[in-house]
């Protein structure tokens, strides 16, 4: 029995979770009968069970976490032969200071001691807090205990095992002694290497040799097998600290060579020349985060500065709006030359010495700076209005910038998309100061800031976006190297990155820390084997000691907003979190600061988007497997409260979140509500999402919910099938399957069942008498329940299947009968097809006009159907009108008409890429191009046509229209053996279809080829053939072919005076 809460399997019969404690059986209010605590509904009676329980309630507290850590075991060797002869007390004073010593060089490296053991300790470094090169300071301190016993007076001796893995670190308080637990395979692996190692000795794993490598020296030992392990282990032997520059002395010894951003930094050098010569610009640099705009900003000034010119520099904070003017109060004391923390009666006066050094004009505006600079006292306060006072302000600021502009000089102002509203006109007289001085502006900013200063004409803005692949390899040719061995480690940072330089020096750093990459920055060798299925160690430390450096209100946000996903909506996340909104604001604030996440506008309203996926996938990573199922529990039932309007399109993330929260039919039923949403656009990723749901319920207990989803994700697939060319065959198992089920529970869904498999069978090739006779089938279950909404369904597809057989006086009365029951059909029947079955009875019914030579009202269909909004009709529906039309032109030659639906058939398909669209673009195409009079340009369309029926298996039924165009089409190029040769196809293929139409076309092709080819000798054949053609016009209601008839017989008069044609 699974628990709703937690996800742990429990045995049968049990009534509450073994590990969390929460109910897993419910009690029916009608039958008392017990059923698993996330049923809707009662298994013996069907009862609707109260909601599901909701999800436990999340307050922002300490939960345990996976941790990459490095698990040491130290004990004193055969302890207890040393201490047998004495008694407790004294075995007690005897080890304590050993123990103490132990612990003490554990804390010195920053380990933490998770418990002590009477002669030993269990320690682990990299956990309860994430640590960077935690196997580097595993192994000091445990050079640091070798050398603490070896010096050691009392003889006693340690022996230390070491380990790299992933653990389980509970949270604090979750012991009732106050001890945090740890758990996992990694810690027993450790403490069966410490039982390995010999007197003073320290084993280490392969996990911690691969991190430690290039900074100790270590010795083989070769694979052991330890107890309870089931593979041999290889093992190392710690002997002593590598001297010389070690792989974690690399991080941030210098920064990474400037590539990448040869254009940008040569255009902001191109404009500083342009200052120079007496042109007035203003230079943005526009960015995503990390993209390196500060940094370009940093190699720029360092260039100005190499060449003597001043740079001035300020940076708004984040969230500035809560300190109005304070980017502008920053720029002040930085030309100025002050700061804040000053004594103020030293400030004052060294503003007096630069206003003078600056200008005398500014000597009377001493009191004004004073006091919005906060060092005015109460007799200096000025008198003016705020508003007064803002304005000269802001004309001192441009005065003071324009004495600066007299010589060339920089002012560079950083992350203007933190700055507050009121800083927007200091940022405008910023820009207006600088015109016609020798000062160069430069800002930078997120893509979403604008400003109205950015309209001025000698503003010009710069957009950083991602590095390039090429660039991306550039960077890390310079940070990795060009070693063929490095290529798989190339190729895994840059897909991680994902072009952001910031995520491949962290990666990169990390690489080099646990010995993936060894060497030198730029020259490196590969070290040990990279994990191409896993996120690495390292980068979880690296981007882990991040978050465990957050106060747990923002780390418990984080790891929120990391399980509802990339982008996290606010209002999901204060639900979820369960505290107060100001303070989810608050940490989502300094997250922000931090930038580890950044604000945007989401469909639904505010939210939140992860800087970059790494961290993200961290902060998931981290938690544990039962939190996580409450957490998606909860962040579905969020979703389902805030996604209203967008239910159907918030759908497949909703059952995302139920299904790894344990909640199976939950996931089922939302997945089935996603499945409908997308196939409205895409039927293949539809039929990907109705397999899954199907899948999901394979296990779960009968049900009327469940039933009903079966029959529907089963029926669905081989539905839509259709459309991307799966074969009756292949839909079989799973009509079978839904029909069965239907059976047993749901009669009304037998006949829509049988017109799927009718439909699928025509569709992929079958008799079209066939499919008409299985819907005449369905209709008789129908006709007897008066249900007269599933007949008007019923009698749309028997109009199809008619028109399939070419019985078009049939069609057109099953078309007149769904017309007069479609205010009858229920919503589920329109969900069901996936489309308006009134749009499909009047798009039939216009094709099926046409045939019968009655085009006006064939167009009138047409007209009204291509009227409607195109996003509202599904395109295999639209697609047909567009059909019709062509064939309206066909017969009414009329060549632009049939170009511009050729052109809107092309469309929908380009847009939908659906196999059965694909399809008709080209016959279409083909179509439209011999009524344009070039018959063989058309034949390659027709032939990509019929090609694509065969490769997809798509259209099977429209195989012998295709081929009696086709036959046309040769015939008006002069091509008779050919013509001939295409027109017994078409009739091998009609006849195998029992489509008449096509049989009928391809009849009067054959005729009219006879007489052309071999005049008078086939006369009699071609009298036979016409004779044929006639009967089928009278049959079928074709009547649009009796001048193409015509035309054949009348090709016959001039050789009707031959003898042999007496012989008739």
């Amino acid at each position: 029995m699974r628990c709703p809460s937690c996800s742990t399997e429990n045995p049968a019969g049990r009534t509450h979770c073994e590990d969390c404690g929460e109910p897993v059986v419910v009690s029916c209010p009608g039958c008392a009968a017990e059923s698993p605590a996330a049923a809707a509904f009662c298994s013996a009676c069907g009862t609707r069970l109260s909601d599901r329980p909701p999800a436990t309630a999340l307050k922002l507290t300490a939960s345990g976490e996976f941790k990459q850590a490095t698990i040491l075991f130290a004990d004193i060797v055969s302890s207890t032969r040393l201490l047998a002869r004495l008694d407790p007390e004294q075995a007690m004073d005897r080890l304590r200071p050993a123990i103490a010593a132990m612990c003490d060089a554990v804390t010195r490296f920053d380990g933490t001691v998770v418990q002590t053991m009477g002669d030993g300790i269990f320690a682990l470094f990299g956990a309860p807090r994430a640590q960077e090169g935690h196997a580097f300071l595993a192994c000091e301190a445990a050079l640091a205990l070798q050398q603490a016993f070896a010096q050691r007076e009392d003889g006693l001796k340690i022996r230390v095992g070491l380990h790299t893995g992933e653990v389980v670190f509970g949270p604090p308080g979750a012991d009732p002694q106050g001890r945090r637990d740890a758990h996992g395979v990694a810690i027993h692996l450790a403490s069966r290497l410490q039982a390995l190692a010999d007197a003073g000795g320290i084993c280490i794993s392969e996990q911690s040799y691969r991190l430690i490598r290039s900074s100790f020296v270590t010795g083989s030992l070769g694979a052991r097998r330890l107890e309870g392990i089931p593979e041999p282990v290889s093992v190392f032997q710690l002997l002593a600290r590598r001297r010389g520059p070690a792989s974690r002395e690399f991080r941030g010894a210098t920064l990474t060579a400037f590539c990448g951003r040869t254009t940008e930094i040569g255009a902001l050098r191109d404009t500083l020349c342009a200052i120079e010569s007496g042109e007035t610009r203003v230079t943005g640099i526009e960015g995503a985060p990390g993209s390196g705009k500060s940094r370009l900003c940093y190699e720029f000034a360092e260039w100005c500065r190499g060449r003597g010119l001043p740079v001035y520099e300020a940076r708004a904070q984040p969230y500035g709006h809560a300190t109005p003017l304070q980017l502008a109060l920053d720029f002040l004391r930085m030309i100025l030359q002050v700061s804040s923390s000053d004594d103020p009666e030293v400030t004052r006066d060294r503003i007096a010495e630069r206003l003078t050094e600056i200008g005398a004009t500014f000597e009377a505006d001493r009191a004004l700076l004073f006091e919005f600079l906060g060092l005015a006292d109460e007799q200096q306060r000025s008198l003016a209005s705020p508003k007064a006072r803002q304005t000269r302000l802001l004309d001192i600021l441009r005065d003071l910038v324009r004495q600066i502009g007299r010589q060339p000089s920089v002012i560079i102002v950083e992350d203007l998309h933190w700055a507050d509203a009121a800083s927007g006109e200091f940022l405008a007289a910023l820009v207006e100061a600088v015109e016609s001085t020798r000062t160069m502006l430069v800002f930078n900013y997120r893509p979403a800031y604008r400003a109205p200063f950015m309209r001025t004409p000698h503003y010009r803005s710069m957009f950083l976006a991602e590095l390039s692949n090429t660039e991306t390899d550039a960077i890390l040719d310079t940070l990795v190297g060009t070693r063929p061995e490095l290529k798989d480690i190339h190729r895994r940072v840059a897909e991680r990155s994902g072009g952001n330089v910031f995520f491949m020096e962290e990666l990169v750093r990390s690489l080099s820390e646990n010995g993936t990459l060894l060497g030198a920055p730029g020259s490196y060798t590969l070290g040990s084997p990279a994990n191409d299925n896993a996120l690495p160690s390292t980068v979880q430390d690296v981007i882990g000691a991040r978050i465990d450096r957050l106060d747990p209100v923002e780390r418990a946000v984080l790891q929120i907003g990391a399980m509802i996903g990339k982008q996290f909506p606010l209002n999901v996340l204060e639900s979820v979190a369960e505290v107060p909104q100001a303070d989810v604001q608050t940490a989502l604030d300094r997250l922000s600061a931090a930038e580890m996440i950044e604000p945007q506008q989401g469909a639904g309203g505010r939210c939140y988007a992860f800087r970059h996926p790494l961290i993200q996938e961290v902060a998931y990573r981290t938690q544990l497997k039962s939190r996580r199922a409450v957490l998606h529990a909860a962040v579905a039932e969020a979703m389902q409260s805030y996604s209203e309007g967008r239910l159907d399109e918030d759908a497949a993330l909703i059952a995302y979140h139920h299904e790894a929260a344990g909640h199976t039919l939950a996931a089922a039923t939302f997945g089935a509500r996603a499945a409908r949403w997308v196939g409205a656009t895409s039927t293949g990723e539809a039929i990907k999402r109705w397999r899954k749901v199907r899948t999901m319920l394979l296990g779960e207990i009968r049900c009327p919910e469940v039933d009903q989803l079966r029959i529907m994700a089963s029926a669905q697939i081989a539905w839509l099938g259709w459309r991307e060319g799966v074969t009756v065959e292949e839909a079989r198992p799973y009509l079978a399957e839904a029909l069965q089920i239907a059976r047993e529970t749901d009669d009304a869904m037998v006949a829509l069942l049988l017109f799927v498999e009718a439909r699928l069978a025509g569709a992929s090739g079958g008799p079209a008498d066939d499919y008409a006779a299985q819907i005449e089938q369905a209709l008789a279950l129908v006709e007897p329940t008066g249900d007269r909404g599933r007949a008007a369904t019923l009698n749309a597809s028997l109009s199809q299947a008619y028109g399939w057989a070419g019985l078009f006086t049939k069609a057109l009365a099953a078309n007149d009968a769904a017309l007069e029951r479609i205010p009858a059909i229920e919503p589920f029947d329109h969900q069901f097809l996936g489309y308006s079955v009134e749009h499909w009875v009047l798009s039939l019914r216009g094709r099926i006009l046409v045939h019968l030579g009655r085009p006006d009202e064939a167009r009138a269909c047409f007209d009204q159907m291509l009227a409607l909004e195109p996003a509202l009709v599904d395109p295999t529906v639209l697609f047909i009108s567009h059909l019709g039309m062509i064939e309206l032109a066909w017969f009414q030659q009329d060549a632009s008409l049939a170009a511009e639906h050729a052109a809107s058939v092309a469309a929908l398909a380009e847009r939908h890429g659906s196999p059965y669209l694909l399809v008709f673009r080209h016959y279409c195409n083909g179509l439209a191009t011999a009524i344009g009079g070039d018959p063989v340009a058309a034949l390659r369309d027709l032939e990509r046509a019929l090609t694509s029926i065969v490769t997809m298996k798509a259209a099977r039924d429209h195989a012998a229209d295709t081929l009696a165009v086709i036959a046309e089409c040769h015939f008006q190029a002069g091509q008779e053996a050919q013509a001939l040769a295409a027109a017994d196809q078409a009739i091998d293929a009609a006849r195998t279809l029992t489509a008449r139409m096509p049989e009928l076309r391809a009849m009067l092709v054959k005729g009219a080829a006879y007489l052309a080819r071999d005049g008078s000798a086939r006369l009699l054949e071609a009298e036979d053939l016409f004779d044929e053609a006639d009967r089928l016009i009278q049959q079928t209601g074709a009547f649009v072919f009796e001048p193409m008839l015509a035309q054949g017989r009348a090709m016959m008069d001039p050789l009707r005076d031959f003898p042999l044609y007496g012989y008739k």
